[in-house]
């Protein structure tokens, strides 16, 4: 499996590639997939509570089923919140979709099983249960992208044996293929007309204006005094006539 650095960071690429929010904030966006996408690695926990860290790891959680799970339930929360008043609109007066939203944070959490697939796995049983619960099998590929990580089995080292020099310069190697990625979608959402976002003109800040080719100038108090005069006008006698 890949340390926490590739996960984070194919975490990172999928909320920049995406336009779901899971928040307003743009670094706890970040940091949510982020997290989603080492979620998995929650399976150690258990066999780390019995003394053998790598018991259960690799097998159900390791899956499209728990993805999809995942998925459903963390869009459920968040369009329930929006429902009972306590989530407003996530970003840009966007209201919370969701099967977008749940497409989005299952990607996240499968994202995990598809760097894993791509990593060097020297202990049985080989692979993961990639499919549960619509297949039983065990997937693993021929070739890896990232070397197998160095760790314990046993609870007294594991964290111990996870920070030694090997893994640490795992964690460079992993940096320098997921960082790339991310920049390139970051550029690539920047393209005009990728962005998902139409961001007003300021007139006043184009070329044109300059250069001194266009003169842009303010609307006439008497004119916007007399738009303004209108639109009251026009309000109230609106509501005469739903009166």
């Amino acid at each position: 499996m890949p340390l926490p650095v590739a996960h984070s960071l194919m975490g990172y690429a999928i909320a920049e590639a995406t336009n779901v929010r899971l928040s307003e904030k743009k670094w706890i966006n970040i940091s949510i997939f982020a997290a989603l996408a080492n979620l998995p690695d929650f399976d150690y926990l258990p066999g780390f509570l019995l003394g053998q860290p790598n018991r259960f790891h690799h097998l159900w959680v390791h899956s499209l089923g728990f993805a999809l799970l995942i998925g459903l339930l963390g869009s459920l929360i968040l369009w329930q919140r929006r429902r009972k008043g306590v989530l407003q609109e996530i970003t840009d007066g966007q209201a919370w979709q969701f099967w977008p939203g749940c497409l989005a944070i299952s990607a996240a959490v499968f994202s995990h099983c598809v760097l894993d697939l791509l990593t060097e796995d020297t202990s049985l049983p080989y692979g993961m249960l990639l499919l549960w619960p619509f297949e039983l099998s065990f997937y693993d590929v021929s070739w890896s992208l990232f070397p197998s990580t160095h760790k314990s089995n046993e609870s007294a080292t594991f964290l111990t044996s996870v920070l030694q020099w090997y893994n640490i310069k795992l964690a460079l190697r992993e940096f320098l293929i997921m960082a790339p990625i991310v920049g390139l979608i970051k550029i690539i959402r920047r393209l005009p007309g990728l962005s998902g976002r139409q961001r007003p003109v300021d007139i006043k800040n184009t070329q044109v204006a300059k250069l001194g080719l266009l003169e842009v100038s303010p609307l006439p108090a008497e004119l916007a005094n007399r738009r303004s005069l209108t639109g009251l006008a026009e309000a109230e006698e609106q509501d005469e006539i739903n009166k």
